[in-house]
């Protein structure tokens, strides 16, 4: 009975000693797992990045073009006074391109390899699909 009441003594002072470090705990978790989400992103991140740049590899090494169907030219709004003139050497010559302002306004489109701009085609922007514009 005597050592037990020193005892407990001496643990309640431990106790008392060591409650300031018990009750960083807590923020301590939170901190924690904050930065293995954030490496967790930055790594899934990274990966992707990776695989992006093995496809642009192996597009440039085979040597194919990918297939675009729409263009949206950005900064440019629709005005007769100002033609576009986008750049029309990356595309085949049996594709068609439909090209729309910043608006998502049609333009004109790329065909054979040739820029017709609706102010000057007066049917280059017939049977235009819409563009969809991705909400960010």
């Amino acid at each position: 009975m005597k050592h037990q009441k020193q005892a407990s003594l001496g643990l309640a002072g431990l106790a008392l000693i060591a409650s300031p470090m018990l009750m960083k705990l807590p923020a301590q978790f939170n901190a924690y797992n904050a930065a293995t989400t954030i490496r967790a992103s930055e790594d899934i991140e990274r990966t992707r990045a990776t695989e992006r740049a093995h496809t642009a590899n192996l597009i440039n090494e085979l040597g194919v073009l990918p297939a675009y169907r729409k263009l949206r030219m950005r900064g440019y709004l629709d005005s007769p006074k100002r033609n576009p003139r986008p750049d029309v050497t990356g595309y085949l010559s049996d594709e068609t391109v439909y090209v729309y302002d910043s608006v998502g306004k049609c333009i004109g489109r790329i065909e054979a390899r040739q820029w017709q701009w609706k102010y000057r085609f007066l049917n280059a922007c017939n049977n235009s699909p819409p563009l969809t514009v991705k909400q960010e």
